[in-house]
């Protein structure tokens, strides 16, 4: 005997959907948004009457947009009919990115022809920023075995290079007509024992030595020490500084270490003449310590962005360590570090310290 099927309540189906985690959406074929359900209002922003009636593009990203996306998503829409788990990005209604994936499926009437579609829309930004944690901790492995290597098997030959470059400008020629490219041999020497230090410390992070720090304190020392760079090349550095800020728990030591690299890359990045890194902090609603640097330079390209803290990513031919290292300090103090633009362009790096020290 046949068991009839269920008799279906449309309202139910309806709540269900729209009680979906997952973004759902149904656009028609002039890919206009017909609705929206309380996962999308929840993911994205917007609510189902500030986006009904509107093109679904307002939803990528500008860089998407360049790329096409939408007229390739389109065209496969129509030669597929469905798309499964296309890795994107969106854009949320306060100008948030968010790594999604999306699965469309085309609806067709009757003759065959496309009318619209659904397009079923989840966030994977949690999953991505951890499969970046994995790499990243694979690459510190392979960095560790690296280092290890090479500090062993370079720093006896570099300190021998060092001092013999070093005995003879102090005894033969100190002014003869060599002397130039005696200094230059030795700057090279010690930028490749600097080199194999930062992957020492990447692969094996120097212990802590925690105490009172000043942010302020850091922060000025830390603009001093590279005032004459800046000078030199037509700069300035702007700081303003909360005074109602007491001190932190921290290694002062690494913390100034994460500033200076933050205003070394703002110093490569600004242009010669009329550049401009401000330097601000500030307290936190909660009670952080907030530390802010800007540049006016050309900014960071927004496809690189979830890589730059990642240990040998750069686009300017460093070794792509420094911001690797910044990282790993600002989260051994139980901080946080974000990369983005600043406001009149350029770039913006936030530091966040916990509120863990006494005022």
């Amino acid at each position: 005997m046949t068991r009839p099927a269920p008799a279906t309540d449309p309202a139910l189906i309806v709540a269900i959907l729209d009680l979906a985690a997952d973004a759902i959406i149904t656009v028609g074929k002039d890919d206009r948004i017909l609705s929206w359900n309380r996962g999308a209002e929840q993911m994205l922003g917007w609510t189902e009457a500030e986006v009904v009636g509107r093109h679904f593009s307002m939803l990528l990203p500008d860089e998407e947009l360049a790329r096409g996306e939408h007229e390739l998503l389109d065209r496969m829409v129509r030669k597929q009919r469905v798309i499964r788990d296309f890795e994107t990005r969106r854009r949320t209604k306060d100008g948030r990115i968010l790594e999604v994936s999306l699965t469309r499926t085309g609806v067709l009437d009757e003759s065959g022809d496309l009318i619209g579609y659904s397009a079923i829309v989840r966030d994977i930004s949690e999953r991505r920023r951890l499969e970046r944690q994995m790499l990243k901790a694979e690459r510190l492995a392979t960095a560790g075995q690296v280092a290890a290597g090479v500090a062993h098997e370079i720093g006896a030959p570099l300190t021998a290079i060092s001092m013999a470059v070093e005995q003879m400008l102090r005894q033969r020629c100190g002014a003869c007509e060599g002397a130039q490219q005696m200094r230059l041999v030795q700057s090279q020497v010690d930028r490749i024992a600097h080199l194999a230090r930062q992957l020492v410390d990447l692969a094996k992070p120097a212990a802590m030595t925690t105490g009172p720090a000043r942010i302020n304190d850091l922060v000025t020392a830390a603009a001093g020490l590279l005032q004459p760079q800046f000078y030199r090349k037509g700069a300035r550095i702007d700081l303003a500084l909360d005074q109602r800020l007491g001190t932190v728990h921290a290694d002062g030591a690494q913390l100034q270490q994460v500033l200076l690299n933050l205003l070394l890359n703002a110093h490569r990045a600004v242009p010669e003449g009329t550049g401009i890194v401000s330097v601000t902090t500030a307290r936190g609603e909660t009670g952080s310590t907030e530390i802010v640097i800007e540049d006016n330079g050309a900014g960071i390209a927004p496809e690189d962005l979830p890589h730059l803290f990642t240990a040998f990513f750069s686009r300017s031919g460093g070794s792509g360590l420094g911001l690797a290292l910044a990282a790993q300090i600002v989260q051994a103090h139980g901080g946080t570090i974000e990369a983005g633009a600043a406001p009149g362009g350029g770039a913006r790096f936030s530091i966040s310290l916990p509120p863990d020290g006494d005022d």
